[in-house]
């Protein structure tokens, strides 16, 4: 609960910039017993307001040097802070260095410097150093220590010192330490931001244009150590084309994810993040086959392969009006070929290089972040049940897999219809799993495509028959989905009636 009792008056360091309710706090402490320590512009203003203030000058001897680039960072100062238990001190009291127990800082105004435009030697001395070194050190020292960051939070300091004789509760330090290295880690990063503006050396690179031509876009990337081609750090070289934007980014990302699922030869065909096309095989063949069901979509899409290209596949491509050509490689004579369409980026990935920059998935919405693990493996394929129909023969099974790995790629909700080689019709992201189905039907009709016999895949399971009765009309034999509806018996029991193999599979792979 309230902070561990000691001998003297408890101390509290102040040092703003923003002075907002400065002398609300400075009251609050003086009133509950603190001796307040100040540098010299927070203690001017304490004392205009009669508030009785020790210089920070007075406490370590020493005045601030270098037009106050030195104050507080002094033994002095920071081992009263740093001190782990109050009984610690009893070692270097007869240094002066007693407990400080709660610090108040906040940081030089360097992000208002840069939005202003100010000077270089000005944005320079906006730089804070001997803020974060306080914050960070009491911070650290949460366990004794309440920091305190940014005036938004005196309210509830000010509540805990009313509620705690002048104390604070553990978990209060905790959170105000978390916010405070938070704080500092932003800090940080504007200050990066800016040196690597003026040298040149950013770790983005600015993109053509966002989601829509009026948003500017940055591509953020790991250093790659290749000032020549900074894209060398998640795996790729640009061989040709326009540069690549924001959208472009997007739809490298879902089409190597997709194809690097798959240890076979394959080529899948991606629009707005969206497979509508995948076909197994090297070069022409998986290229001849993704094409199959919906080579509509295709134009403008991505062509993504997880084997090398060779001239035979190159000349098609190099045929269509497409956005991207991403494989592990090109053969000589493929790559003249397809560097050729100027406004073609051709390029080349080192695909478990450029999964292993990519684990995980974040997605950002200004200063609100949200992070999740990779969505990787499928271990549910070798503990599916089979909860109707026949037990699926070796080709059904390599069917079933293959269009259920699919499906995780497309947008919820998904429903991929395939057969042995390629997909037969898909339909993703809409707003039922009803009117998915009918999409990836009607996908397949609009390409005379004979469903009789397909397989078929559903991210999600199936909340009623109906989409069982759609699948097995169309001519679905075998369909895989999760399962976990508290109509799956019901679901079961009509796909048994329709002489369907029903697999389930436990684990769902939705792709919001």
């Amino acid at each position: 609960m309230a902070s561990i009792p000691v001998e003297g008056p408890r101390k509290a360091l102040l040092s703003v910039t923003d002075k907002t309710r400065l002398e609300e706090v400075g009251r609050a402490l003086y009133s509950h017993g603190y001796q307040i320590i100040a540098s010299d512009g927070t203690a001017s203003f304490l004392r205009d307001r009669d508030i009785p203030v020790t210089g920070v000058g007075e406490l370590t001897g020493y005045p601030e040097i270098f037009g106050g680039r030195v104050k507080t960072m002094h033994p002095t100062v920071l081992g009263g802070i740093l001190g782990p238990t109050q009984e610690s001190f009893a070692e270097t009291k007869k240094l002066g260095i007693e407990a400080i127990d709660v610090v108040v800082v906040n940081l030089y105004n360097f992000e208002e410097a840069v939005k202003r435009e100010a000077s270089d030697a000005e944005t320079v001395e906006s730089i804070d150093i001997g803020g974060p070194t306080l914050l960070r050190a009491a911070a650290k020292n949460f366990s004794r220590v309440t920091v305190v960051s940014d005036p938004a939070y005196y309210d509830e300091f000010l509540e805990q010192l009313a509620q705690n004789d002048g104390g604070t509760e553990l978990n209060f330090r905790r959170k105000m330490a978390a916010l405070t290295f938070r704080r500092a880690e932003k800090y940080n990063d504007a200050i990066a931001d800016w040196l690597e503006e003026l040298t040149g050396i950013s770790s983005g690179i600015a993109l053509r244009y966002g989601e829509n031509p009026h948003q500017a876009a940055q591509l953020v990337l790991p250093s790659s150590g290749d000032s020549g081609n900074p894209l060398a750090g998640i795996g790729f070289i640009q061989h040709g084309g326009k540069e690549l934007s924001y959208n472009n980014i997007v739809d490298l990302v879902a089409a190597i994810k997709l194809v690097g699922d798959f240890q076979a030869p394959c080529c899948g065909i991606l629009k707005h993040t969206n497979p509508c096309g995948f076909g197994l095989g090297a070069g022409l063949v998986g290229l001849e086959r993704a094409l199959l069901c919906d080579p509509v979509s295709a134009f403008g899409g991505v062509f993504a392969f997880n084997r090398e290209i060779d001239l035979a596949t190159a000349e098609p491509l190099a045929k269509r009006f497409l956005e991207i050509i991403v494989a592990p490689g090109f053969s000589d004579e493929a790559l003249a070929k397809l560097t050729k369409k100027k406004n073609v980026r051709v390029l080349t990935v080192d695909i478990p290089v450029f999964l292993s920059a990519t684990q995980g998935k974040t997605r950002g919405w200004g200063q609100l972040l949200l992070n999740q693990d990779e969505d990787e493996g499928f271990s549910e394929l070798e503990e599916w049940k089979v909860a109707a129909g026949p037990e699926p023969d070796a080709e059904t099974r390599t069917a079933l897999e293959m269009v259920w790995k699919i499906c995780k790629h497309g947008k919820s909700n998904a429903i991929v219809l395939g057969d042995l080689h390629a997909t037969l019709g898909l339909g993703f992201g809409q707003m039922s799993r009803v009117d998915s189905t009918e999409l990836a039907v009607l996908k397949a009709a609009n390409q005379n495509l004979d469903l009789k016999g397909c397989v078929a895949g559903s991210d999600g399971f199936f909340p009623f028959p109906d989409g069982i009765e759609k699948l097995a009309a169309a001519g679905a034999r075998a369909i895989i989905a999760p399962g976990g509806s508290i109509r799956d018996e019901e679901v079961a029991t009509t796909a048994e009636k329709l002489g369907v193999t029903l697999v389930l599979t436990g684990r769902r792979h939705f792709n919001h």
